[in-house]
């Protein structure tokens, strides 16, 4: 090979390797070159002379030993091994692509090594980005198996239906039982389906009106066979793309107030709250809807009573749970937290009760907002006892009873020194372990006998 022909493989190695190696007999270093940043990271003079393995990593100098050997011995082709070079005792190793050639004349070895380190980052965020997707992926199935089961749980009928095309896209099986409908056959075919002519215009109706507002349209519509359901339909939009969410029920299997609470249901000045055992809610009468604010029955029915009930989730769990057929309970503070922010404090009697064979719970709610408050206006004394203290258990914050707790404590022990004293002052300040100055400080800010009295 001419000396014009080894400049031109020998630029052109330089222009696609990183690193350019020569290693003698010994299979150590003998010469090193390159124009990328693998020789800064690992300098020539650092390189030279050293055996070519120890450059490597562990598990890599034996696939790079055989390689080498296999240069050594077939000196007509080139031979590929991956290894990482090591550049120090806290560095990363820096993976690499060698080409290994021998050579017959002087029994070197040369190596074009090609750093892959844009690659190795290429591949690291293809998995990150596949393993992102994965979870993603299977989030989404979680989420439509919880979806789904819930959707077999409830009730009512429930569809999903696409509004441009009339398909209905998803459907719980007791939504085929009210249309009757084959079970499976309901997804898939256009809707309105398994209604006469007034129900579907009935239906049409509602869905036109659904449209135009972002609350749910209430209605009823006729099936095929005469009987009446309620329907309850709602549009939710999303990007390009919109959908129907349709509501079905059996208006029989809905309890009625008549037959629930007789006349005086809507008539009764205290709010009336009809759940089942798990503390949704049935019905309720108009004077709790005022009460919480609440403009339509609809709004209430079908939601656990603790989104108005308690202070928290725990008040309507304690309630339900102290609640017996044969042991009603009375007089439970609470509070009511109505649909414009505001909080009401309420008090509240509740029973078990029967209708038609299923389990209910009647609760009767009284706004005692304005009893307690006069009785805060007037009240100047803390509590004199630990039983009136248990009380406020509701009404008060822990903190503050805790701290009202304290006070009455120490009030009793005075008021007990004092008595034991005979009213002596200066004994019941020895006898409680005080200075006179703090006795009649404690005196004073719990008004106990004569606050006028000073120390002289």
């Amino acid at each position: 090979m001419s000396s014009s022909t080894q400049m031109g493989v020998k630029t052109l190695l330089d222009s696609v390797a990183g690193l350019l190696v020569t290693l003698n007999d010994a299979n150590s270093i003998q010469d090193a070159t390159g124009d990328s940043g693998l020789l800064r990271i690992l300098p020539r003079d650092s390189l030279v002379g050293r055996p070519w393995l120890d450059l490597l990593r562990e598990s890599d100098r034996g696939v790079a030993n055989a390689t080498l050997r296999a240069a050594q011995a077939d000196t007509d082709r080139a031979h590929r091994v991956d290894v990482a070079l090591l550049t120090g005792p806290d560095q990363e190793p820096i993976p690499v692509m060698c080409w290994v050639c021998g050579s017959k004349e002087d029994h070197t070895i040369q190596l074009a090594c090609i750093d892959l380190r844009g690659e190795t980052n290429l591949r690291q965020q293809l998995v990150n980005s596949q393993r992102t997707l994965e979870q993603d992926y299977w989030s989404n199935r979680r989420l439509e198996a919880r979806y789904r089961r819930m959707l077999e749980m409830v009730a009512e009928g429930f569809l999903v239906v696409d509004d441009l095309s009339g398909r209905v896209l998803e459907a719980n099986s007791v939504a085929t039982s009210l249309l009757q409908i084959e079970e499976g056959s309901l997804v898939g075919r256009i809707f309105p389906v398994g209604l006469d002519s007034e129900g579907a215009r009935a239906l049409t109706e509602l869905q036109r009106e659904a449209r135009s507002t972002a609350a749910v349209v209430q209605g009823q519509i006729s099936i095929n066979g005469g009987d009446a359901l309620a329907a309850g339909i709602t549009c939710l939009r999303q990007s390009n793309e919109t959908r129907l969410l349709i509501r079905l029920a059996a208006i029989s299997e809905r309890p009625s107030d008549k037959g629930l609470g007789g006349d005086c249901f809507d008539v009764s000045p205290d709010g009336i709250l009809i759940t089942d055992q798990s503390g949704v809610v049935i019905t309720a009468n108009a004077a709790y809807l005022d009460m919480a604010c609440i403009q339509d029955e609809q709004q209430a029915t079908g939601r656990r009573a603790d989104r108005w009930l308690g202070r928290s989730i725990v008040d309507l769990d304690v309630l339900l749970a102290n609640i017996r057929p044969d042991r009603p309970l009375q007089l439970f503070s609470s509070v009511l937290r109505t649909e414009l922010g505001t909080n009401l404090d309420i008090e509240l009697a509740a029973v078990q009760t029967e209708h038609s064979g299923r389990p209910l719970i009647l609760m009767f709610i009284r706004d005692v907002s304005r009893r307690i408050d006069a009785e805060e206006n007037t009240e100047v004394h803390l509590p004199r006892s630990i039983e009136q203290i248990t009380g406020r258990v509701g009404r008060v914050p822990l903190k503050q009873l805790v701290r009202e707790s304290t006070d009455v404590i120490e009030a009793l022990c005075i008021e007990a020194a004092l008595k034991l004293t005979q009213d002596n002052r200066a004994a019941a300040a020895e006898l409680l372990g005080l200075s006179r100055q703090s006795l009649y400080t404690k005196l004073r800010r719990f008004d106990i006998g004569d606050s006028e009295d000073n120390v002289s």
